[in-house]
Order: structure tokens, then C-alpha cells, then sequence
């Protein structure tokens, strides 16, 4: 377990790419927080099941790095993932307070097919183990678009 955590930490970092901040300006946080728990993309129910954390390793700055996340899509039904769509924005939201990040595919994640995964990184310095909700917003091939939230998500810790 720890060395797959450790592993993926070090693929995550050889392949995140040094953008900025999406520029996609986000729902108002009503629309946000009535995003619903999971969609239905080509007859395909999914759900969104995202992993937060802030990194406190020993080589890393006193305060830790800031807020990086991998947002993975699931099928609801637990079979592969096979609807057409990307997700092209995401918002992680605490309170008052929203990053509106931009999201990369991960490309080791193709490999599979039990889920379809976005990352973003260079977040927020906001304390782990609070509660926040993510939401991404689901383009599918048609062009259409929906959002979709997962409520609650903890923010964890490496160290």
C-alpha cells in the first residue's frame, strides 16, 4: 500500500504540468451544492470519488505543500467505465472559500478501464482533515455538460 502511494506520488509528479489555474469561471456556489451525487452519461450512472491531500513529508516546506487531488469516475454499477465524455473542470469548495482548478488526464490511468481519472495540484494551503465538497463539471461527447458532486471529502495527509 505505502509503496503504491509512493509510487503514484512520484508518477503524479513527473507527469502534472505547470498550469495555472483554470480560467473557467465557476457556477454560482448554490448551483454547486445542488450538483447531484452521481449522473447518467450514455445509460452509464457515474459517480465521482475524489482523493485530497496536502503533503507533509520531510522534505517538504515546514507548512507542507499545497492541496493536490486525483478525481477519479466510477460507474455506479462497478463495471468498467465505458460512456464518452472528459471532464474539463473542477471546484473544491470550503465554505465561503473555492479553488477552481485545472484538470489534466492522468495518462498511466487509461490503463484502467474501472475508472476515468482527472488531476489537479498546486491547491490551496487549507488544514487536512476538514470537510469539503468537490464537484466536476462532465462534457460529454455530445458537447453537453453536468455537474457532478461528491459532499464531504476529507482532506488527508502524507507524511
Amino acid at each position: 500500500m505505502q509503496f503504491t502511494r509512493v509510487l503514484f506520488l512520484a508518477l503524479f509528479a513527473a507527469t502534472a504540468g505547470c498550469g495555472a489555474d483554470a480560467l473557467v469561471a465557476p457556477p454560482p456556489t448554490a448551483e454547486l451544492q445542488a450538483a447531484p451525487a452521481s449522473i447518467v452519461v450514455e445509460g452509464q450512472t457515474l459517480v465521482l470519488r475524489p482523493e485530497l491531500w496536502r503533503d507533509f513529508m520531510p522534505i517538504t516546506p515546514p507548512n507542507g505543500k499545497p492541496l493536490a487531488a486525483v478525481l477519479r469516475l466510477y460507474a455506479a454499477s462497478g463495471t468498467p467505465v465505458t460512456a464518452s465524455f472528459h471532464v474539463d473542470a473542477a471546484w473544491v469548495v470550503n465554505g465561503a472559500d473555492m479553488w477552481a482548478p485545472s484538470v489534466e488526464e492522468n495518462p498511466f490511468a487509461r490503463w484502467n478501464p474501472q475508472y476515468y481519472e482527472v488531476v489537479a495540484h498546486d491547491g490551496p494551503k487549507w488544514d487536512p482533515g476538514i470537510l469539503v465538497d468537490v464537484v466536476v463539471r462532465v462534457r460529454e461527447a455530445s458537447g453537453a455538460t453536468q455537474l457532478l458532486r461528491a459532499a464531504a471529502q476529507r482532506i488527508q495527509t502524507t507524511n
